[in-house]
């Protein structure tokens, strides 16, 4: 059943015993909005934890301290199951199979456009930004104040997941809640350092082995970046580390769609994203992945050639160039 902001904090009223779902691969937004959840919960008097299938990302250990962390794993016992920023089964990954498959999460907030997730109830605001947004307006219809260590999450979240503002998702709500939460004495200038200027030797290596491999198509409309299998196996790499990769191919003059394909444990990743006018959740959609508009990803279960002669081939209408 889709619902509103009300239903969603009328429904964590009147319930109890939180799991709190983030997803694999896990970022800014999903846990931004996870922690604040939990934070406002807990000073409503309620129990909440927080789960992801594995290891967060060490560039975002700035969001947590002793008392604000992330179960890997499922903990024992009986739950209200909620996720947050979850828009697909493919995206709790890490997690048993079986489990993942007979899930049925009590409430499912996301923003996401195409949401396959099995939920009771879904809050699904696809004209967010971020996860986060959603959450911020959550917290102030529940009656609780957001404090300075709750906004440092909410706008980390909404700055990750809308390009520091850049993104055509930002709305002008979007920009006051964010002039809100800088107004709790947040230091939002290292947060976006930290998000988007902090880069660890992996994602350094990753960034010269995607200018090494960058092709273009379709007279330059498209780009691809197709990473090496070297450079994934380097130790230094983290799978997070592949994050930014996506900025490579998209910043070109003339491109309109750009690709970032690679090898992540037994299927092939595609990040899809557009500039200006390609739909590519569509495209992805194609391949039974989603996403939004100008931000998209699908996997497949060949190779890397494959996944990306058949990315082009399913472009060649809209781009051929002659």
């Amino acid at each position: 059943m889709k619902t509103s902001v009300k239903h969603f904090a009328r429904f964590l009223l009147e319930h109890d015993d939180y799991l709190i779902y983030t997803h694999g691969q896990a970022d800014a937004d999903t846990l931004g909005s996870a922690l604040a959840l939990r934070r406002a919960l807990i000073l409503l008097g309620k129990s909440a934890v927080i789960c992801n299938p594995a290891p967060v990302p060490q560039k975002l250990n700035f969001l947590f301290d002793e008392q604000n962390n992330v179960t890997v794993g499922l903990p024992s016992g009986s739950f209200t199951h909620i996720s947050v920023d979850i828009a697909s089964p493919a995206m709790l990954a890490g997690f048993d199979k079986k489990y993942i498959d007979s899930l049925v999460f009590d409430y499912s907030v996301d923003h996401h456009a195409v949401n396959t997730v099995r939920a009771k109830n879904l809050l699904c605001l696809p004209e967010y930004p971020a996860a986060s947004e959603i959450i911020a307006e959550t917290v102030q219809a529940l009656g609780v104040e957001i404090d300075s260590r709750m906004a440092l999450w909410l706008y980390a979240g909404i700055s990750a997941d809308s390009g520091c503002f850049r993104y055509s998702s930002t709305r002008p709500s979007t920009l006051r809640l964010a002039a809100r939460l800088i107004g709790t004495g947040i230091d939002f200038a290292k947060i976006n350092r930290l998000l988007f200027d902090n880069k660890t030797a992996g994602a350094v290596l990753l960034e010269k082995d995607a200018y090494n491999n960058l092709e273009l198509f379709y007279g330059g409309k498209v780009a691809v970046v197709c990473v090496s299998e070297e450079a994934l196996a380097d130790g230094r790499v983290e799978d997070s580390d592949a994050d930014g990769l996506n900025d490579i191919p998209r910043r070109i003059g003339g491109v309109e769609v750009s690709a970032v394909i690679r090898r992540r444990g037994d299927e092939i990743k595609v990040t899809l994203r557009s500039n200006d006018y390609y739909d590519v959740a569509a495209l992805a959609q194609k391949f039974g992945g989603g996403g939004h508009v100008h931000a998209a990803g699908c996997r497949f279960y060949t190779d890397v050639a494959d996944a990306k002669a058949r990315i082009l081939k399913a472009l060649e209408g809209d781009f051929y160039a002659g």
